[in-house]
């Protein structure tokens, strides 16, 4: 069984992300709601809507809300829409480039896709709370320009499938990751480099 092309990563990395909103973050209101808000995209990604032609999943609208919410709350809104604006581009630019040039694409689309959105999302913001906002609210974007796009040409792909969910959510995991690395990291070395510099002082 291919876990990258039928939604299993997807469940198996939200189900995770939820244990751990619900049971290791603080409890507060900002838990409540993030633990609602993937509990929600989990039970929404068997369910579409239809516009016309276009066939949108319930986990895709609720993301895309939950993501514009989160963003507009954030300090220099216009930097942040600006650089979600960056992730879409970037984001429907490889999908096109996929779709142009499939044998390109060496590695699974979830790990090639979240490893170029990611460098982006790192050069452009540092906070973790800005990089889940912007990259959520830029693949989401993304994936909607993307489907548009196609269908002006007749080709009607959902929007919001379980590849947009996979790609979410490793890129979400691994920012995650890399944030909790970063800040282990200063934390084990913080006491080294006072120490280093309490030496050093008595030295002069």
């Amino acid at each position: 069984m291919n876990v990258l092309a039928n939604g299993l990563l997807f469940y198996w990395f939200s189900w995770i992300i939820w244990i751990m909103v619900t049971f290791l973050m603080k409890k507060n209101k900002r838990r409540t709601l993030f633990a609602c808000w993937v509990l929600v995209s989990i039970i929404g990604s068997n369910y579409n809507f239809t516009f016309g032609n276009l066939s949108v999943s319930f986990s895709f609208l609720f993301i895309l809300c939950g993501a514009i919410i989160f963003l507009v709350q954030l300090p220099r809104l216009m930097y942040h829409l600006f650089a979600s604006f960056t992730i879409t581009i970037g984001y429907a630019a490889i999908l096109f480039w996929e779709k142009i040039s499939p044998v390109w694409v060496v590695l699974p689309r979830p790990l090639l896709l979240s490893f170029l959105i990611i460098l982006l999302i790192i050069i452009l913001t540092k906070s973790l709370d800005h990089r889940l906002g912007i990259g959520a609210l830029g693949i989401s974007a993304g994936e909607y320009i993307y489907s548009l796009t196609l269908s002006g040409y007749g080709f009607y792909e959902s929007i919001g499938q379980a590849s947009f969910l996979e790609n979410l959510v490793v890129t979400i995991v691994i920012i995650t990751f890399l944030d909790i690395l970063h800040k282990w990291k200063h934390k084990f070395f913080s006491p080294i480099h006072k120490y280093n510099e309490s030496i050093g002082e008595v030295a002069k």
